[in-house]
């Protein structure tokens, strides 16, 4: 399991010169790998988003990347200014993942990529409708929803067998 700074740093590393990875957007890139991730039975990112207004956050990317607003981010960035190196997906299987998404996301802004998360059904979604959206601070989305949603869309694009729970 990766950091979600990690995962953003291996998009940013990889797509970073295309342009247009902002803060957002790579918030959205990673919850959607992760999702995809936890599809197959696997978990790419070591903690669960949060229900945020604009959709779900990894609190720790956010606490690393807000500094950049919604300007896009083109070199990957160091967890903290201690650190030597910043830090990439080195697991091949994983990498490719990230490209995965890349090719099925990437072309989407992170204005389009939150509208998605906010789509009925979404973990997303499902959490703030628990709550008629009136969220509490810090809540985080349900991991068994996380996983049960994108198995579903695995299973009704052909990716994987009957959805299971």
């Amino acid at each position: 399991m990766y950091t979600p700074l990690i995962v953003a740093n291996t998009f940013i590393d990889r797509y970073g010169q295309e342009g247009g990875l902002t803060h957002m957007k790579l918030q959205k890139l990673v919850f959607f790998a992760d999702g995809w991730s936890k599809a197959f039975d696997q978990t790419l990112v070591n903690e669960l988003p949060q229900v945020w207004r604009y959709g779900p956050v990894y609190r720790s990317l956010y606490d690393r990347l807000n500094v950049y607003g919604g300007q896009p981010i083109q070199k990957p960035v160091k967890p903290s200014p201690f650190s030597n190196n910043e830090g990439i997906i080195q697991r091949q299987q994983d990498a490719d993942l990230v490209d995965w998404i890349w090719n099925r996301y990437g072309q989407y802004s992170g204005g389009d990529l939150s509208t998605m998360t906010h789509n009925r059904g979404t973990p997303w979604q499902v959490m703030a409708e628990r709550y008629s959206y009136r969220v509490p601070t810090h809540l985080e989305i349900d991991n068994e929803i996380f996983k049960s949603y994108f198995k579903s869309l695995a299973s009704s694009e052909g990716l994987i067998g009957a959805a299971s729970t």
